[in-house]
């Protein structure tokens, strides 16, 4: 498949057959990920990748985020659609591994008055850190599904953060993102893109 069509049909997926995935497509789907460009070349990302007992004691953490998320949803979907999502979190979907994506914990101070420049100053190390992450996860999620897998891109794991780190032993890196992985045992439609997001200046 050609990288437009890859990146056209890819979908997040949230169901997932009870199929194991093979350690060696694993390590080369992130083998290639690592590939992703990343800021000042520092590569400073961090991949966890867990399964079997420890990641069933990951999703019931996982499955705590439904009450700081569940209001946000409700407000953002119809009743339907938010309770699919939380329903999802409870289990996630059945994913035979979730990949834990980290960066270094770099401590940010911002302030209302600070200029954009004292700002980007303060925050730049964990700025550039999170940007980098999100072009790995990017070649994870293209990757995965060039091998036939899914995967879904979550961030509100953040909300049990605390918990998610104690679990995995971790004190010195900022999580930015769960993604579970597994054979897809669904196929969703594409939610249609939002327009209006280009811009052409001087053509």
């Amino acid at each position: 498949m050609d990288i437009n069509a890859l990146i056209r049909e890819r979908r997040s997926i949230r169901k997932y057959q009870d199929r194991d995935v093979p350690q060696s497509v694993l390590a080369k789907i992130l083998e290639d990920a690592m590939w992703a460009p990343s800021a000042i070349n520092r590569q400073n990302w961090q991949i966890l990748v867990v399964k079997g007992e420890q990641k069933e004691k990951l999703v019931d953490i996982i499955a705590n985020v439904n009450k700081y998320y569940k209001p946000l949803l409700e407000k953002m979907f119809p009743e339907k659609i938010a309770n699919i999502t939380l329903q999802y979190f409870r289990n996630m979907g059945g994913a035979p591994v979730v990949l834990l994506v980290y960066v270094p914990k770099i401590p940010v101070e911002i302030r209302p008055d600070m200029s954009s420049m004292v700002r980007f100053h303060s925050e730049h190390d964990r700025v550039i850190s999170f940007i980098s992450a999100a072009a790995l996860i990017q070649n994870i999620l293209l990757l995965a599904a060039a091998q036939g897998l899914g995967t879904c891109w979550m961030t509100a794991p953040k909300y049990v953060e605390d918990q998610i780190n104690d679990l995995m032993g971790i004190d010195d890196l900022e999580l930015v993102s769960a993604i579970p992985i597994g054979y897809p045992d669904q196929k969703p439609p594409a939610p249609p893109r939002k327009g209006n997001k280009i811009r052409w200046i001087g053509f």
